[in-house]
């Protein structure tokens, strides 16, 4: 079995996953509980304030909700300067094949850690920190086939 992708990674692609993290972590838990606090005073205490305190809560309730997500997109558009334009990835049983700006590398299933479903994408972790993201727009219909293919070549 072969599979042959050319990588298509947008901003959003890595906004997704950035939020994903954030908020499936204990820092989302923080997140969503001071924006509700901060909203909260800012309703009890509106009245009582003058101009600039007001202005304080106003941005202290927007911090979590627009603030940070806008902060995040911004840095998803500036890592994508540093990647290159365009990385082919084959994988077939001896591993996977990645072609980019005229390098090749193989990566034998053996340095694949893990394969990694979220519901736009398949990320292929070749590292702990470093790995493949292939969206459902490059995948198609063969997102389940090639995640069942990913699994029985990491699992070997």
């Amino acid at each position: 079995m072969e599979y042959r992708f050319i990588s298509d990674v947008k901003p959003k692609d890595l906004f997704f996953i950035s939020m994903l993290r954030t908020y499936r972590s204990f820092i989302g838990v923080i997140n969503v509980v001071f924006t509700v606090a901060m909203i909260m005073m800012t309703l009890h205490f509106w009245r009582e304030t003058d101009g600039f305190i007001r202005a304080l809560m106003i941005i202290g309730c927007l911090l979590f909700p627009v603030i940070q997500p806008l902060a995040i997109y911004g840095r998803s558009v500036k890592q994508l300067e540093n990647l290159p334009a365009r990385v082919e990835l084959m994988f077939d049983e001896k591993g996977v094949h990645v072609d980019s700006e005229g390098r090749h590398e193989d990566i034998m299933w053996n340095k694949i850690s893990n394969a990694i479903k979220q519901t736009n994408m398949i990320i292929v972790m070749s590292g702990r920190s470093y790995g493949y993201m292939l969206t459902n727009r490059i995948l198609g219909d063969e997102k389940e086939e090639f995640y069942e293919f990913l699994c029985k070549q990491i699992r070997k």
